[in-house]
């Protein structure tokens, strides 16, 4: 362009409107290619979980007691038993609308070695769970039902005498079975019964207020069914029969209380069973031949206490001290006296709130009418030693590994070992293990 010429004359020209798309069919607005997963939905309930809402409770547990004689006794050795247990607890509120009702229903098998007999001779077995027939076998199937507001219990069935009468919370923390769970003398001198030989039963409970209640029962008594293959004969024989009765008082059952449990009774036993020493004249019959008198019916009583003396937390968190006696009639019995009493730890550590651990002891009077019977046989020649007492110990600490498992190491002592001076005290390890599910 040069630089002085005119400018340009610029004529207007039309410009054709831009052609614009034709109209497309719009759909909704894009998503996501693939749609968003449905909410989650609530965990599934299972079978058990299923069957305990609809009032069916179920339990299922292995127990194993291990023990090994480390010095004293006849002998030196190791012994191992066990129990398979299955139970189901109907809630008959939930499942067929009868408040207050419980139906109870156990089958248990049990089989190992009795470190006791074979090995240390001793009077109270060192592993409680040995015993009650080494078979497969039912152990319970009861019902009861609760009545004015839960103040009166009426049960009746296939059960343990020692479900109901004394009987301790601290008792089976222990494998020897002077502790577990009740005194053994009640076995030893009646027809009291205990898990897993039940007896045919009535028993009727009634709390009278202020923490008191009174329990009565009737139980047959039955010694065939705890014979070993004798667990499934289950008709009853009232030929003759347990009458215990007991005043309990729990005291200190409010929010940070210090709980307390005192027990006392007594029962009588109908059964035939022959004098400790005397014949039906009055004498020895070691030494007269002739036979033992018969005692038409024999007695035993009982008072025990525990009571919490600490709380290290809450629940069963605390220090408990316990004690028991039982006395039983002189004519009939094997143990007239026996004597228990420790303590027992819950949850002493933060980080250990279920471990526990304990200390007990025991004393046993054996009978002095059979010491007088075995002093008489020792003038016939017989190697007999006559039986005065036994005193035992026992220390534990159980270790709850898991929610379903614990571990239960002891250390067992037992001076006199089966009530002579024969053989020397015995020390005894124990191990119990039991897994719940």
């Amino acid at each position: 362009m040069i630089a002085d010429s005119p400018p340009a004359i610029v004529l207007p020209v039309q410009v054709a409107e831009a052609v614009k798309p034709a109209p497309q069919l719009q759909g909704p607005p894009a998503g996501p290619q693939t749609p968003p997963p449905p909410p989650p939905a609530a965990p599934q309930a299972g079978w058990r979980t299923r069957l305990k809402d609809s009032g069916i409770n179920l339990t299922f547990s292995y127990v194993s007691e291990s023990a090994a004689s480390i010095s004293g006794g006849r002998d030196q050795g190791a012994a191992y038993t066990q129990q398979l247990l299955a139970s189901a607890v109907v809630d008959t509120g939930k499942a067929f609308g009868l408040a207050g009702g419980k139906i109870i229903a156990t089958i248990i098998h049990r089989k190992g070695q009795d470190l006791t007999a074979t090995r240390i001779g001793n009077l109270f077995e060192v592993q409680e769970l040995f015993g009650g027939g080494q078979d497969l076998r039912p152990a319970e199937l009861s019902y009861e039902q609760q009545l004015n507001g839960g103040r009166t219990a009426l049960k009746i069935g296939l059960y343990h005498t020692g479900d109901d009468f004394a009987t301790l919370p601290s008792g089976c923390q222990f494998q020897n079975f002077a502790f577990c769970p009740r005194p053994t003398t009640l076995f030893y001198n009646s027809g009291f019964s205990g898990f897993p030989i039940p007896r045919w039963g009535v028993r009727a409970r009634q709390d009278i207020g202020h923490g008191l209640s009174i329990s009565v029962a009737a139980f047959e008594v039955n010694s065939i069914r705890a014979q070993t293959g004798n667990g499934w004969q289950l008709a009853p024989r009232f030929d003759s029969v347990v009458l215990p009765v007991e005043l309990g008082w729990k005291s200190g059952q409010g929010a940070g209380q210090l709980p307390g449990l005192v027990r006392v009774g007594g029962l009588i036993d109908t059964t035939d069973k022959p004098d400790v020493y005397a014949d039906a004249n009055g004498d020895s019959y070691a030494l007269s031949g002739l036979a033992p008198a018969t005692r038409h019916e024999r007695w035993s009583a009982w008072a025990m206490a525990e009571k919490m003396i600490v709380r290290f937390g809450p629940g069963e968190r605390g220090l408990s001290l316990f004690g028991t006696m039982t006395l039983s009639d002189r004519a009939t019995a094997r143990v007239p006296l026996f004597l228990s009493g420790g303590f027992v730890a819950r949850g002493l550590w933060d980080n250990r709130p279920r471990d526990n651990f304990g200390l007990g002891l025991v004393y046993a009077r054996v009978n002095p009418r059979i010491a007088d019977r075995q002093r008489d046989q020792q003038l016939l020649g017989q190697d007999v030693d006559p039986q005065r007492w036994e005193a035992s110990g026992e220390i534990f600490y159980g270790w709850q590994a898991t929610r379903a498992l614990l571990l239960r190491p002891n250390l067992q002592y037992i001076h006199r070992v089966g009530a002579t001076s024969r053989y020397p005290d015995a020390v005894v390890a124990g191990m119990t293990i039991k897994l719940i599910l």
